[in-house]
């Protein structure tokens, strides 16, 4: 399924798809999605998996005002939600609603009969865990302007993002980004208000997307928790430097 993404406002821009696991209310969905956000340690420990129990993640896209992004993601027939997760990230960022008032609608999926085969993307960014070095990016093929990508979530047992920021400094190196998550300091080492990509997938998912990369340099970051000590996957080192041309 295709779906065409852009915004007018700044606080809006994080559009993803979920699906409820069996016996799970959308009400807890909203709760377990807040909780995330709201804690550290052991207790966003807690709050990932029981997220991750609750919910299929899917993807979807990022975006910001003057953009216009798509993405597709495979759906089987069946009842989704399509939700903004800034209103779930709280004070400072997004809407910020009273719990209970965050977009989320009911998305429903009817069979097709026949399903229209889409052209092979140009570059294939894939999350893995290495041995020995940790949780990072891996690229396959080309980025180009305008061009598709495909985004694989092959993480085990961890739900991961894809995040694509602008890096206007040509000095800016792999090392910048890492002393950023390590907290070394100062502002980012790339443009955060032009993010694009995709919110979290769960492990084993994948989805199409089609940003409006330009020609330049990219940051592919993403600030999701670890499962096991709830420090950013960034600062494991999960991010990458990728050139559109």
């Amino acid at each position: 399924m295709a779906f065409r993404l852009r915004t007018t406002s700044p606080l809006t821009g994080a559009v993803g798809i979920a699906r409820l696991r069996r016996g799970q209310s959308e009400a807890e969905f909203r709760t377990r999605l807040r909780r995330i956000f709201a804690t550290e340690g052991r207790e966003n420990i807690e709050a990932s998996r029981a997220l991750m129990a609750a919910a299929e993640l899917y993807g979807g896209g990022f975006t910001h005002v003057g953009t216009d992004t798509g993405f597709t993601v495979e759906l089987r027939a069946g009842r989704y939600l399509l939700l903004e997760f800034l209103d779930f990230e709280g004070e400072g960022r997004g809407r910020n609603p009273a719990p209970g008032q965050e977009y989320v609608r009911t998305l429903t999926v009817r069979p097709v009969r026949d399903q229209t085969r889409t052209a092979p993307p140009a570059a294939v960014i894939t999350a893995r865990e290495v041995p020995g070095l940790g949780p990072r990016f891996d690229l396959r093929g080309r980025l180009r302007p305008g061009g598709s990508l495909r985004y694989v979530n092959r993480m085990r047992g961890q739900v991961d993002e894809l995040v694509l920021y602008p890096v206007t400094d040509g000095s800016v190196t792999e090392d910048d980004i890492q002393a950023f998550f390590d907290g070394a300091g100062g502002p980012p080492p790339f443009d955060i208000a032009r993010w694009l990509g995709t919110p979290p997938l769960s492990p084993g998912r994948d989805a199409s997307l089609t940003p409006p990369l330009s020609s330049g340099r990219y940051a592919a970051v993403t600030w999701v928790t670890s499962i096991h000590d709830a420090r950013p996957l960034g600062a494991h080192g999960q991010h990458r430097i990728l050139t559109v041309a």
